[in-house]
């Protein structure tokens, strides 16, 4: 039987517009499979970010539910959802999101660093080098390049072996070689870690590389492809 890590059912967003309201999710209902990688394509502005933040708990919906491992976060309360988002929810932000005053390696394990766990060396080791950041370890966000900056995103997603990974356009600052790179291993997390990893990209031949594709149009899932 197929394991639905996420399940959401009849979710709704909208966002105010003047003196109206711009409808970015409509009664929108999919599953998806546990420890697959997933790629979230659609229109700009079809309501792939608000996904994102939504089952992150960044964001509350207008109605409907959103399923975690059979938990409905849709009822959490913001103590929960903090605690949710430490322990289960890996971002990788379009903007980074890294703390200046922090090193590279600080910044990778800034969650687990906060709640507080063991660092796990071998793991951040691991990291640092697939993502080429050894040598960078010791600097400051400020010394880095988009691209570096990216790849050190990713690894303080990866870091703590979430269940859930949410990445916004991870590979928007790389680029193809190091693109496939970060695709690859995205993929190598959901096979080592049994982790869920769902991917917002525009890029097509990056998004086909991913077990299962959702396309989003109109507020609904227009289409579902798996491999």
């Amino acid at each position: 039987m197929v394991k639905e890590n996420i399940k959401i059912e009849n979710l709704s967003k909208s966002y105010p517009e003047g003196e109206d309201r711009r409808i970015v999710l409509d009664d929108c209902s999919f599953t998806i499979e546990a420890g697959k990688m997933t790629s979230l394509v659609g229109k700009s502005g079809s309501g792939k970010t608000t996904i994102l933040n939504l089952l992150g708990g960044l964001m509350p919906a207008d109605q409907g539910h959103i399923y975690l491992d059979g938990e409905d976060i849709t009822t959490y309360s913001e103590n929960e959802l903090d605690d949710y988002r430490a322990e289960k929810i890996g971002f990788i932000f379009q903007d980074f999101e890294l703390i200046e005053d922090f090193t590279v390696e600080e910044n990778i394990c800034l969650v687990s660093d906060l709640y507080p766990k063991e660092r796990n060396q071998k793991r951040l080791n691991e990291l640092l080098q697939h993502l080429e950041l050894t040598d960078l370890k010791d600097h400051l966000p400020s010394q880095l390049s988009g691209g570096e900056k990216q790849r050190t995103a990713i690894a303080r997603a990866l870091y703590p072996s979430p269940s859930l990974v949410l990445a916004d356009e991870p590979t928007g600052n790389l680029d193809r070689i190091r693109s496939k790179q970060v695709f690859d291993l995205l993929r190598e997390n959901c096979f080592l870690f049994d982790q869920t990893i769902l991917v917002v990209t525009h890029d097509l031949s990056l998004a086909k590389q991913a077990d299962q594709i959702l396309v989003l149009e109109d507020g609904k899932v227009s289409r579902y492809e798996s491999d």
